[in-house]
Protein backbone atom coordinates (compact mmCIF):
# COMPACT_ATOMS: atom_id res chain seq x y z
CA UNK A 1 0.00 0.00 0.00
CA UNK A 2 3.04 2.16 -0.30
CA UNK A 3 2.60 3.13 -3.65
CA UNK A 4 -0.61 4.76 -3.64
CA UNK A 5 0.88 8.19 -4.25
CA UNK A 6 3.88 9.18 -6.18
CA UNK A 7 6.17 11.64 -3.92
CA UNK A 8 4.06 14.99 -6.26
CA UNK A 9 0.72 13.93 -5.27
CA UNK A 10 2.22 12.77 -2.09
CA UNK A 11 3.41 16.63 -1.47
CA UNK A 12 0.46 18.30 -2.70
CA UNK A 13 -1.68 16.01 -0.51
CA UNK A 14 -0.07 17.27 2.85
CA UNK A 15 -0.09 20.81 1.41
CA UNK A 16 -3.43 20.83 0.99
CA UNK A 17 -3.99 19.34 3.85
CA UNK A 18 -1.52 21.79 6.25
CA UNK A 19 -3.42 24.55 4.84
CA UNK A 20 -6.64 23.44 5.65
CA UNK A 21 -5.75 22.77 9.24
CA UNK A 22 -4.05 26.66 9.32
CA UNK A 23 -7.47 27.74 8.21
CA UNK A 24 -9.59 25.50 10.28
CA UNK A 25 -7.60 26.65 13.73
CA UNK A 26 -8.21 30.37 12.43
CA UNK A 27 -11.78 29.49 12.05
CA UNK A 28 -12.08 28.00 15.07
CA UNK A 29 -10.24 31.29 16.90
CA UNK A 30 -12.39 33.90 15.46
CA UNK A 31 -15.70 32.22 15.38
CA UNK A 32 -15.00 29.69 18.67
CA UNK A 33 -16.86 30.28 22.00
CA UNK A 34 -16.09 31.92 24.76
CA UNK A 35 -15.81 30.46 28.14
CA UNK A 36 -18.47 31.47 30.04
CA UNK A 37 -20.99 29.08 30.85
CA UNK A 38 -23.51 28.42 27.92
CA UNK A 39 -21.66 30.26 25.06
CA UNK A 40 -19.91 27.05 24.17
CA UNK A 41 -22.77 25.15 23.48
CA UNK A 42 -25.19 27.18 22.34
CA UNK A 43 -24.75 31.00 21.30
CA UNK A 44 -22.79 31.09 19.10
CA UNK A 45 -23.82 28.28 17.60
CA UNK A 46 -27.35 29.97 17.07
CA UNK A 47 -25.62 32.26 14.63
CA UNK A 48 -25.49 29.46 12.25
CA UNK A 49 -28.07 29.22 9.88
CA UNK A 50 -30.47 26.18 9.14
CA UNK A 51 -29.07 25.12 6.16
CA UNK A 52 -25.41 25.41 7.57
CA UNK A 53 -26.77 22.85 11.13
CA UNK A 54 -28.09 20.43 8.56
CA UNK A 55 -25.18 20.29 6.37
CA UNK A 56 -22.84 20.28 9.74
CA UNK A 57 -25.54 17.56 11.55
CA UNK A 58 -24.70 15.57 8.18
CA UNK A 59 -21.23 15.58 8.56
CA UNK A 60 -21.29 14.28 11.99
CA UNK A 61 -22.60 11.18 10.86
CA UNK A 62 -20.02 10.69 8.50
CA UNK A 63 -17.04 9.67 9.81
CA UNK A 64 -14.03 8.52 8.45
CA UNK A 65 -15.09 4.75 8.92
CA UNK A 66 -17.67 5.25 6.91
CA UNK A 67 -15.67 6.18 4.13
CA UNK A 68 -13.49 3.62 4.19
CA UNK A 69 -14.80 0.37 5.94
CA UNK A 70 -18.10 1.08 4.35
CA UNK A 71 -16.95 1.71 1.07
CA UNK A 72 -14.56 -1.73 1.62
CA UNK A 73 -17.69 -3.19 2.77
CA UNK A 74 -19.63 -2.52 -0.35
CA UNK A 75 -16.41 -3.95 -2.81
CA UNK A 76 -16.08 -7.33 -0.87
CA UNK A 77 -19.44 -7.83 0.82
CA UNK A 78 -21.96 -6.22 -1.89
CA UNK A 79 -25.36 -6.53 -0.51
CA UNK A 80 -24.48 -6.12 2.84
CA UNK A 81 -22.66 -3.33 2.72
CA UNK A 82 -25.22 -1.54 1.48
CA UNK A 83 -28.02 -2.78 3.86
CA UNK A 84 -25.65 -0.97 6.65
CA UNK A 85 -26.26 2.28 4.45
CA UNK A 86 -30.10 1.62 4.32
CA UNK A 87 -30.17 1.38 8.11
CA UNK A 88 -28.17 4.37 8.61
CA UNK A 89 -30.58 6.20 6.23
CA UNK A 90 -33.93 4.96 7.58
CA UNK A 91 -31.95 5.76 10.94
CA UNK A 92 -31.78 9.57 9.93
CA UNK A 93 -35.43 9.66 8.38
CA UNK A 94 -36.51 8.29 11.97
CA UNK A 95 -34.46 10.79 13.91
CA UNK A 96 -36.22 13.67 11.71
CA UNK A 97 -39.71 12.48 12.38
CA UNK A 98 -39.44 10.90 15.81
CA UNK A 99 -36.49 13.07 17.75
CA UNK A 100 -35.13 16.04 16.63
CA UNK A 101 -38.12 18.92 17.16
CA UNK A 102 -39.52 17.31 20.20
CA UNK A 103 -35.69 17.10 21.53
CA UNK A 104 -35.23 20.59 20.98
CA UNK A 105 -38.27 21.86 22.34
CA UNK A 106 -37.16 19.89 25.62
CA UNK A 107 -33.70 20.05 26.23
CA UNK A 108 -31.28 23.37 26.82
CA UNK A 109 -28.12 21.77 26.73
CA UNK A 110 -27.64 18.37 27.28
CA UNK A 111 -30.10 15.11 26.58
CA UNK A 112 -30.14 14.91 30.29
CA UNK A 113 -32.04 18.19 30.30
CA UNK A 114 -35.04 15.98 28.29
CA UNK A 115 -35.17 13.72 31.06
CA UNK A 116 -35.22 16.08 33.75
CA UNK A 117 -38.12 18.19 31.81
CA UNK A 118 -40.29 14.67 31.55
CA UNK A 119 -39.97 13.77 34.86
CA UNK A 120 -37.03 10.75 34.93
CA UNK A 121 -34.08 12.20 35.44
CA UNK A 122 -31.67 13.48 37.74
CA UNK A 123 -28.48 13.65 39.17
CA UNK A 124 -27.88 9.60 38.99
CA UNK A 125 -29.80 9.64 35.41
CA UNK A 126 -27.52 12.08 34.05
CA UNK A 127 -24.35 10.50 35.49
CA UNK A 128 -25.44 7.27 33.53
CA UNK A 129 -26.30 8.94 30.90
CA UNK A 130 -22.73 11.02 30.88
CA UNK A 131 -20.78 7.59 31.16
CA UNK A 132 -23.17 5.60 28.39
CA UNK A 133 -22.19 8.82 26.43
CA UNK A 134 -18.69 8.38 27.22
CA UNK A 135 -18.07 4.78 26.18
CA UNK A 136 -19.80 5.32 22.74
CA UNK A 137 -17.83 8.18 22.19
CA UNK A 138 -14.90 6.76 22.97
CA UNK A 139 -14.32 4.01 20.77
CA UNK A 140 -15.79 6.11 17.85
CA UNK A 141 -12.67 8.35 18.07
CA UNK A 142 -9.76 5.10 18.80
CA UNK A 143 -11.49 4.08 15.12
CA UNK A 144 -11.22 7.48 13.47
CA UNK A 145 -7.46 8.10 14.98
CA UNK A 146 -6.57 4.29 13.73
CA UNK A 147 -7.97 4.40 10.40
CA UNK A 148 -6.55 7.92 9.81
CA UNK A 149 -3.33 7.39 11.23
CA UNK A 150 -2.70 4.22 8.77
CA UNK A 151 -3.68 6.25 5.89
CA UNK A 152 -1.45 8.52 6.47
CA UNK A 153 1.14 6.79 7.43
CA UNK A 154 1.20 4.61 3.75
CA UNK A 155 0.55 8.28 2.12
CA UNK A 156 3.94 9.05 3.73
CA UNK A 157 5.56 5.66 2.44
CA UNK A 158 6.60 4.53 5.67
CA UNK A 159 3.92 2.68 7.81
CA UNK A 160 6.24 2.23 10.85
CA UNK A 161 5.25 6.09 11.38
CA UNK A 162 1.44 5.13 12.45
CA UNK A 163 2.26 6.19 15.65
CA UNK A 164 3.41 9.72 15.05
CA UNK A 165 0.53 10.25 12.38
CA UNK A 166 -2.06 9.18 15.39
CA UNK A 167 -0.42 11.23 17.91
CA UNK A 168 0.19 14.34 15.69
CA UNK A 169 -3.50 14.04 14.32
CA UNK A 170 -5.12 13.12 17.99
CA UNK A 171 -3.40 16.87 19.14
CA UNK A 172 -4.04 18.97 16.09
CA UNK A 173 -8.00 17.35 16.11
CA UNK A 174 -8.11 17.73 19.82
CA UNK A 175 -6.68 21.32 19.88
CA UNK A 176 -9.58 22.33 16.74
CA UNK A 177 -12.37 20.90 19.63
CA UNK A 178 -10.97 22.94 22.40
CA UNK A 179 -10.58 26.29 20.48
CA UNK A 180 -13.57 26.24 18.72
CA UNK A 181 -17.04 25.35 20.79
CA UNK A 182 -19.94 23.77 18.48
CA UNK A 183 -20.04 26.83 16.23
CA UNK A 184 -16.19 26.66 15.66
CA UNK A 185 -16.08 22.77 14.99
CA UNK A 186 -19.73 23.36 13.07
CA UNK A 187 -18.01 26.08 10.43
CA UNK A 188 -14.86 22.92 9.94
CA UNK A 189 -17.88 20.16 9.45
CA UNK A 190 -19.31 22.80 6.87
CA UNK A 191 -15.99 23.07 5.27
CA UNK A 192 -15.63 19.43 5.22
CA UNK A 193 -19.06 18.79 3.03
CA UNK A 194 -18.17 21.05 0.64
CA UNK A 195 -14.85 19.91 -0.44
CA UNK A 196 -15.39 16.17 0.63
CA UNK A 197 -19.07 16.02 -1.11
CA UNK A 198 -18.29 17.10 -4.36
CA UNK A 199 -15.02 14.70 -4.62
CA UNK A 200 -17.14 11.49 -3.90
CA UNK A 201 -19.77 12.69 -6.59
CA UNK A 202 -16.81 13.49 -9.22
CA UNK A 203 -15.93 10.01 -8.42
CA UNK A 204 -19.07 8.00 -8.73
CA UNK A 205 -19.82 9.69 -12.01
CA UNK A 206 -16.13 8.83 -13.13
CA UNK A 207 -17.03 5.28 -12.25
CA UNK A 208 -20.34 5.25 -14.15
CA UNK A 209 -18.63 6.83 -17.08
CA UNK A 210 -16.33 4.05 -17.17
CA UNK A 211 -19.46 1.46 -17.83
CA UNK A 212 -21.25 3.90 -19.94
CA UNK A 213 -23.88 4.93 -17.75
CA UNK A 214 -24.89 1.22 -17.64
CA UNK A 215 -25.71 -0.21 -13.60
CA UNK A 216 -26.37 -3.36 -15.13
CA UNK A 217 -22.45 -3.48 -16.38
CA UNK A 218 -21.44 -1.95 -13.52
CA UNK A 219 -23.01 -4.88 -11.07
CA UNK A 220 -21.80 -7.54 -13.59
CA UNK A 221 -18.01 -6.52 -13.37
CA UNK A 222 -18.67 -6.27 -9.88
CA UNK A 223 -20.13 -9.35 -9.17
CA UNK A 224 -17.04 -10.63 -11.57
CA UNK A 225 -14.29 -8.87 -9.91
CA UNK A 226 -15.20 -9.46 -6.24
CA UNK A 227 -14.52 -12.88 -6.57
CA UNK A 228 -18.32 -14.24 -5.61
CA UNK A 229 -20.15 -14.06 -8.91
CA UNK A 230 -23.87 -13.70 -7.63
CA UNK A 231 -23.69 -14.10 -4.33
CA UNK A 232 -22.15 -10.05 -4.45
CA UNK A 233 -25.85 -9.31 -5.12
CA UNK A 234 -27.31 -11.83 -2.26
CA UNK A 235 -27.59 -11.19 1.68
CA UNK A 236 -24.92 -13.22 3.42
CA UNK A 237 -21.48 -11.88 2.33
CA UNK A 238 -20.54 -10.26 5.45
CA UNK A 239 -23.07 -11.45 7.99
CA UNK A 240 -23.40 -15.37 7.06
CA UNK A 241 -25.37 -18.07 6.00
CA UNK A 242 -28.03 -19.66 8.05
CA UNK A 243 -29.93 -18.76 11.68
CA UNK A 244 -26.93 -16.72 11.89
CA UNK A 245 -27.17 -14.65 9.18
CA UNK A 246 -30.20 -14.29 9.72
CA UNK A 247 -29.52 -12.99 12.68
CA UNK A 248 -26.81 -10.82 11.64
CA UNK A 249 -28.48 -8.91 9.25
CA UNK A 250 -31.60 -8.51 11.13
CA UNK A 251 -29.36 -6.58 13.82
CA UNK A 252 -27.37 -5.03 11.31
CA UNK A 253 -30.10 -2.62 10.10
CA UNK A 254 -32.23 -2.43 12.89
CA UNK A 255 -29.17 -1.72 14.87
CA UNK A 256 -27.82 0.44 12.86
CA UNK A 257 -30.83 2.48 12.70
CA UNK A 258 -31.24 2.62 16.64
CA UNK A 259 -27.59 4.19 16.83
CA UNK A 260 -28.14 6.68 14.53
CA UNK A 261 -31.14 8.14 16.34
CA UNK A 262 -28.92 9.20 19.52
CA UNK A 263 -25.51 9.72 18.33
CA UNK A 264 -24.27 11.90 20.43
CA UNK A 265 -22.64 14.25 18.48
CA UNK A 266 -26.17 14.76 16.31
CA UNK A 267 -28.12 14.92 19.43
CA UNK A 268 -25.60 17.58 20.95
CA UNK A 269 -25.79 19.84 17.63
CA UNK A 270 -29.96 19.11 17.55
CA UNK A 271 -30.47 20.64 20.97
CA UNK A 272 -28.40 23.67 19.82
CA UNK A 273 -30.21 24.40 16.68
CA UNK A 274 -32.36 28.23 16.74
CA UNK A 275 -35.91 27.08 17.84
CA UNK A 276 -38.13 23.71 17.62
CA UNK A 277 -39.46 24.46 13.77
CA UNK A 278 -36.01 25.33 12.18
CA UNK A 279 -34.65 21.98 13.66
CA UNK A 280 -36.96 20.42 11.30
CA UNK A 281 -35.70 21.99 8.39
CA UNK A 282 -32.17 21.38 9.91
CA UNK A 283 -33.53 17.60 9.65
CA UNK A 284 -34.10 18.22 6.10
CA UNK A 285 -30.87 19.49 4.86
CA UNK A 286 -29.01 16.97 6.91
CA UNK A 287 -31.74 14.04 5.32
CA UNK A 288 -30.50 15.68 1.85
CA UNK A 289 -27.01 15.48 2.25
CA UNK A 290 -26.59 11.46 3.24
CA UNK A 291 -28.89 10.16 0.83
CA UNK A 292 -26.84 12.06 -1.92
CA UNK A 293 -23.78 10.97 -0.03
CA UNK A 294 -24.72 7.53 0.50
CA UNK A 295 -25.75 7.52 -3.10
CA UNK A 296 -22.10 8.26 -4.03
CA UNK A 297 -20.36 6.10 -1.59
CA UNK A 298 -22.32 3.34 -2.62
CA UNK A 299 -21.40 3.52 -6.33
CA UNK A 300 -17.59 3.64 -5.50
CA UNK A 301 -17.95 0.13 -3.73
CA UNK A 302 -19.41 -1.41 -6.56
CA UNK A 303 -17.32 0.55 -8.46
CA UNK A 304 -14.04 -1.02 -6.33
CA UNK A 305 -15.41 -3.98 -6.68
CA UNK A 306 -15.68 -4.05 -10.29
CA UNK A 307 -11.86 -2.44 -11.05
CA UNK A 308 -9.79 -3.49 -8.06
CA UNK A 309 -11.57 -6.35 -6.89
CA UNK A 310 -8.67 -8.50 -7.03
CA UNK A 311 -6.27 -6.37 -5.61
CA UNK A 312 -8.02 -6.07 -2.57
CA UNK A 313 -8.45 -10.27 -2.06
CA UNK A 314 -5.08 -10.50 -2.34
CA UNK A 315 -4.34 -8.22 0.43
CA UNK A 316 -6.93 -8.95 2.67
CA UNK A 317 -9.59 -7.32 5.27
CA UNK A 318 -6.70 -4.79 6.14
CA UNK A 319 -6.82 -3.06 2.97
CA UNK A 320 -10.50 -2.12 2.72
CA UNK A 321 -9.42 1.41 4.74
CA UNK A 322 -7.35 1.75 1.75
CA UNK A 323 -10.41 1.16 -0.81
CA UNK A 324 -11.63 4.66 -2.02
CA UNK A 325 -7.43 5.22 -2.76
CA UNK A 326 -7.02 2.09 -5.03
CA UNK A 327 -10.36 3.08 -6.83
CA UNK A 328 -8.90 6.79 -7.47
CA UNK A 329 -5.86 5.25 -8.98
CA UNK A 330 -7.91 3.09 -11.04
CA UNK A 331 -10.01 5.54 -12.08
CA UNK A 332 -6.95 8.39 -12.93
CA UNK A 333 -3.34 7.81 -13.31
CA UNK A 334 -1.95 10.57 -12.66
CA UNK A 335 -2.44 10.57 -9.22
CA UNK A 336 -4.91 13.43 -8.98
CA UNK A 337 -8.01 11.75 -8.06
CA UNK A 338 -6.19 9.50 -5.50
CA UNK A 339 -4.37 13.03 -3.81
CA UNK A 340 -8.26 14.26 -3.94
CA UNK A 341 -9.88 11.36 -1.93
CA UNK A 342 -6.85 11.24 -0.06
CA UNK A 343 -7.66 14.95 1.36
CA UNK A 344 -11.20 13.55 1.64
CA UNK A 345 -9.94 10.79 4.05
CA UNK A 346 -8.30 13.37 6.41
CA UNK A 347 -11.01 16.22 6.04
CA UNK A 348 -13.34 13.28 7.35
CA UNK A 349 -11.43 12.04 10.21
CA UNK A 350 -10.53 15.87 11.28
CA UNK A 351 -14.07 17.31 11.67
CA UNK A 352 -15.96 13.71 12.59
CA UNK A 353 -13.07 13.74 15.72
CA UNK A 354 -13.43 16.92 16.46
CA UNK A 355 -17.01 17.35 16.70
CA UNK A 356 -17.00 14.10 18.53
CA UNK A 357 -14.35 15.37 21.03
CA UNK A 358 -16.41 18.13 21.95
CA UNK A 359 -19.84 16.11 22.54
CA UNK A 360 -17.69 14.34 24.96
CA UNK A 361 -15.93 17.08 26.60
CA UNK A 362 -19.21 18.33 27.31
CA UNK A 363 -20.96 15.38 28.21
CA UNK A 364 -17.77 14.47 30.47
CA UNK A 365 -18.07 17.94 32.12
CA UNK A 366 -21.70 19.20 32.67
CA UNK A 367 -23.42 15.69 33.23
CA UNK A 368 -20.29 13.35 34.59
CA UNK A 369 -17.95 15.43 36.97
CA UNK A 370 -20.74 18.72 37.58
CA UNK A 371 -23.17 16.09 38.53
CA UNK A 372 -20.93 13.86 41.22
CA UNK A 373 -19.35 17.70 42.51
CA UNK A 374 -20.04 20.68 44.46
CA UNK A 375 -21.69 22.44 40.97
CA UNK A 376 -25.79 21.85 40.46
CA UNK A 377 -26.46 18.80 38.60
CA UNK A 378 -26.58 20.24 35.04
CA UNK A 379 -24.71 23.36 35.18
CA UNK A 380 -21.89 23.58 32.51
CA UNK A 381 -19.28 25.42 33.05
CA UNK A 382 -16.81 26.47 29.62
CA UNK A 383 -13.40 26.29 31.27
CA UNK A 384 -14.10 22.92 32.44
CA UNK A 385 -16.09 21.20 29.35
CA UNK A 386 -13.08 22.39 27.47
CA UNK A 387 -10.40 20.36 29.32
CA UNK A 388 -12.54 17.43 29.39
CA UNK A 389 -12.54 17.59 25.90
CA UNK A 390 -8.84 18.25 25.74
CA UNK A 391 -8.68 15.25 28.20
CA UNK A 392 -10.71 13.09 25.97
CA UNK A 393 -8.79 13.66 22.82
CA UNK A 394 -6.06 12.64 24.08
CA UNK A 395 -6.47 10.06 25.94
CA UNK A 396 -8.34 8.52 22.76
CA UNK A 397 -5.02 9.10 21.17
CA UNK A 398 -3.02 7.53 23.34
CA UNK A 399 -5.69 4.38 23.40
CA UNK A 400 -5.46 4.49 19.78
CA UNK A 401 -1.64 4.02 19.69
CA UNK A 402 -2.29 0.45 21.84
CA UNK A 403 -4.80 -0.82 20.01
CA UNK A 404 -3.72 0.56 16.37
CA UNK A 405 -3.65 -3.30 15.35
CA UNK A 406 -7.26 -4.44 17.25
CA UNK A 407 -9.61 -5.77 14.56
CA UNK A 408 -11.74 -2.32 14.76
CA UNK A 409 -14.83 -3.98 13.65
CA UNK A 410 -15.14 -5.12 17.61
CA UNK A 411 -14.43 -1.56 18.80
CA UNK A 412 -17.20 -0.04 16.12
CA UNK A 413 -19.76 -2.99 16.65
CA UNK A 414 -19.12 -2.10 20.58
CA UNK A 415 -20.11 1.77 19.85
CA UNK A 416 -23.25 0.99 17.63
CA UNK A 417 -24.64 -1.24 20.39
CA UNK A 418 -24.10 0.64 23.22
CA UNK A 419 -25.47 3.67 21.14
CA UNK A 420 -28.71 1.70 19.91
CA UNK A 421 -29.29 -0.59 22.97
CA UNK A 422 -29.09 2.23 25.93
CA UNK A 423 -29.21 5.78 24.50
CA UNK A 424 -31.78 5.43 21.54
CA UNK A 425 -34.63 3.76 24.22
CA UNK A 426 -34.23 6.01 26.70
CA UNK A 427 -34.29 8.68 24.31
CA UNK A 428 -37.35 7.37 22.38
CA UNK A 429 -39.20 6.56 26.27
CA UNK A 430 -38.55 9.77 27.60
CA UNK A 431 -40.40 11.86 24.51
CA UNK A 432 -42.93 9.08 24.27
CA UNK A 433 -44.05 7.47 27.54
CA UNK A 434 -45.27 9.41 30.20
CA UNK A 435 -45.04 6.35 32.58
CA UNK A 436 -41.30 6.55 31.72
CA UNK A 437 -39.52 6.88 35.38
CA UNK A 438 -35.99 7.73 36.47
CA UNK A 439 -36.00 3.83 37.69
CA UNK A 440 -36.43 2.90 33.89
CA UNK A 441 -33.70 5.14 32.39
CA UNK A 442 -31.31 3.54 34.81
CA UNK A 443 -32.09 -0.11 34.17
CA UNK A 444 -32.12 0.91 30.64
CA UNK A 445 -28.84 2.51 30.19
CA UNK A 446 -26.61 0.43 32.82
CA UNK A 447 -28.37 -2.88 32.28
CA UNK A 448 -28.34 -2.38 28.07
CA UNK A 449 -24.57 -1.55 28.56
CA UNK A 450 -24.09 -4.90 30.72
CA UNK A 451 -25.75 -6.72 27.85
CA UNK A 452 -24.29 -5.43 25.13
CA UNK A 453 -20.20 -6.32 26.30
CA UNK A 454 -21.61 -9.69 27.35
CA UNK A 455 -22.99 -10.34 23.81
CA UNK A 456 -19.69 -9.14 22.56
CA UNK A 457 -17.36 -11.41 24.94
CA UNK A 458 -18.89 -14.56 24.24
CA UNK A 459 -19.08 -13.69 20.30
CA UNK A 460 -16.31 -15.04 17.36
CA UNK A 461 -14.51 -11.05 18.47
CA UNK A 462 -13.81 -12.08 21.60
CA UNK A 463 -12.48 -15.14 20.71
CA UNK A 464 -12.20 -18.37 19.16
CA UNK A 465 -11.07 -17.05 15.58
CA UNK A 466 -7.57 -15.78 14.24
CA UNK A 467 -9.18 -12.18 13.72
CA UNK A 468 -10.59 -12.47 17.56
CA UNK A 469 -9.02 -10.09 20.24
CA UNK A 470 -8.15 -13.48 22.02
CA UNK A 471 -7.67 -15.94 19.33
CA UNK A 472 -5.63 -18.58 21.80
CA UNK A 473 -8.80 -19.17 23.94
CA UNK A 474 -12.22 -20.03 22.86
CA UNK A 475 -15.48 -19.23 25.14
CA UNK A 476 -17.63 -18.10 22.74
CA UNK A 477 -21.18 -19.33 23.14
CA UNK A 478 -22.84 -18.02 19.84
CA UNK A 479 -21.69 -17.09 16.28
CA UNK A 480 -23.79 -14.14 16.31
CA UNK A 481 -21.17 -10.68 15.59
CA UNK A 482 -23.90 -7.92 15.16
CA UNK A 483 -26.03 -8.69 18.24
CA UNK A 484 -28.57 -5.71 17.40
CA UNK A 485 -31.59 -8.08 17.38
CA UNK A 486 -31.20 -9.33 21.04
CA UNK A 487 -29.39 -5.47 22.82
CA UNK A 488 -32.20 -3.35 21.31
CA UNK A 489 -35.27 -5.19 22.73
CA UNK A 490 -33.26 -5.57 25.83
CA UNK A 491 -32.84 -2.02 26.22
CA UNK A 492 -36.55 -1.36 25.76
CA UNK A 493 -37.58 -3.97 27.95
CA UNK A 494 -35.09 -3.00 30.91
CA UNK A 495 -36.52 0.64 30.58
CA UNK A 496 -40.51 -0.66 30.27
CA UNK A 497 -39.73 -3.22 33.24
CA UNK A 498 -37.66 -0.80 35.84
CA UNK A 499 -40.55 1.60 34.99
CA UNK A 500 -43.83 -0.37 36.07
CA UNK A 501 -41.97 -1.67 39.14
CA UNK A 502 -41.05 1.40 40.50
CA UNK A 503 -42.92 2.02 43.40
CA UNK A 504 -42.92 5.89 42.93
CA UNK A 505 -45.18 5.72 39.76
CA UNK A 506 -47.63 3.73 41.43
CA UNK A 507 -47.90 5.55 44.15
CA UNK A 508 -47.96 8.97 42.07
CA UNK A 509 -44.93 9.64 44.51
CA UNK A 510 -41.80 12.11 43.74
CA UNK A 511 -39.44 11.25 41.60
CA UNK A 512 -36.12 11.17 41.80
CA UNK A 513 -34.48 14.48 43.25
CA UNK A 514 -38.09 15.17 45.13
CA UNK A 515 -39.28 16.32 42.27
CA UNK A 516 -42.92 15.43 41.17
CA UNK A 517 -42.77 12.84 38.02
CA UNK A 518 -44.22 14.32 35.00
CA UNK A 519 -46.95 13.35 32.94
CA UNK A 520 -46.46 15.75 30.19
CA UNK A 521 -47.12 14.62 26.52
CA UNK A 522 -45.48 15.68 23.45
CA UNK A 523 -45.99 18.79 21.74
CA UNK A 524 -48.11 18.51 18.50
CA UNK A 525 -46.44 20.70 15.33
CA UNK A 526 -49.55 22.84 15.73
CA UNK A 527 -48.09 23.77 19.41
CA UNK A 528 -44.42 23.58 17.85
CA UNK A 529 -45.51 26.26 15.76
CA UNK A 530 -47.10 28.34 18.70
CA UNK A 531 -43.88 28.18 20.63
CA UNK A 532 -41.47 31.18 21.01
CA UNK A 533 -38.36 31.56 18.48
CA UNK A 534 -34.99 31.41 20.27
Amino acid sequence: MTALLDSSSRSLVFAVFSVFVVICLMLCVITGADEDDRALVRSDSRRLRSWQQGIAMGGDTTTVATVTVLVGMVATTGFDGLGVMLGSLVGVLLFLVLVIEPLRAHASLTAPDLLDARGSGGSAVRVAWGVVTLMVCFPLLVVQLVVVGNVAASLLGQPGARTGCIVVIGCVMTALAVSGGIRGTGVVMITKSAIALPVLVVAAVLVLHRFGGDLGRLLDAASLGSGTGEAFLRPGGYTGDGWVGAVNRVGQIFGMTMATLAMPAVLMRAIATKSPRGARTVGRWMLGELVLLYGALAVVGVGAAALVGTVLREAGPSAQVFTPLLLGRALDDGGLLVAALACVLFLTALAAVVDVTLAAGITLGRDVLAATGDRPAGRLDGTASRWSAALTGLAAAAVAVVCADWNLVVVSTLWLALCGAALAPVLLYALYWPGFTARGALWCLWGATAVCVVALVVSPYASGTPTSIMPGHDFRLWDVTIPGVVTVPAGFLLGWLGSVTDRRRRTGGAGRGGRPESRMRVPSSDEFRGLPRS
